[in-house]
């Protein structure tokens, strides 16, 4: 058995170095979200990426220091929590549309994020963090840019209709 009080204080230093980190990737994350003008902002997204980092990161030193166990059983457990918090943001609007899917899917992505650098994969942490930033901001440039382009496209309609 473990003797939790004999974990080095570096691992846990390094523990809390780890959710800050993805603490401060998260909220960059969630303030692309916030500008956005979504639901989860900053707060949430430092939440679920610190928390993730540090469940996973504590697992793991359990798992070197106790040998035994599997530290793959943290991770299940961030996926199932993140699915039920995810799962919580998806709604139906009055118009039959589906609302809340991307920032359920940023919720995960971020919790992805936390497990990188909780597991000590700081740079892929880093680096995934600028993918999400890509996909969410290129996306949003891409719907904007259909919308006017519908929108147009629409107003043009009756002027043609007037000149047949």
């Amino acid at each position: 058995m473990i003797n939790l009080h004999a974990i080095d204080i570096w691992q846990q230093l390094s523990v809390i170095l780890d959710g800050a980190m993805a603490a401060i990737l998260g909220s960059i994350i969630g303030w692309e979200r916030d500008r956005a003008g979504k639901s989860a902002g900053p707060r949430t997204m430092a939440l679920v990426g610190s928390a993730a980092a540090t469940v996973v990161a504590i697992g793991a030193i359990l798992d070197v220091n106790a040998k035994f166990g599997d530290p793959t059983r943290a991770l299940h457990a961030i996926i199932t929590g993140i699915g039920f918090l995810g799962a919580g943001l998806i709604f139906t609007d009055k118009s039959g549309g589906i609302q809340g899917v991307t920032t359920a899917a940023t919720i995960f992505a971020t919790a992805a994020v936390g497990v990188c650098v909780g597991l000590g994969f700081q740079v892929v942490g880093v680096g995934f963090t600028i993918i999400i930033l890509t996909v969410l901001r290129s996306t949003q440039f891409l719907e904007v840019a259909l919308r006017r382009a519908e929108e147009a496209d629409e107003e043009d309609e009756p002027k043609k209709k007037k000149s047949h």
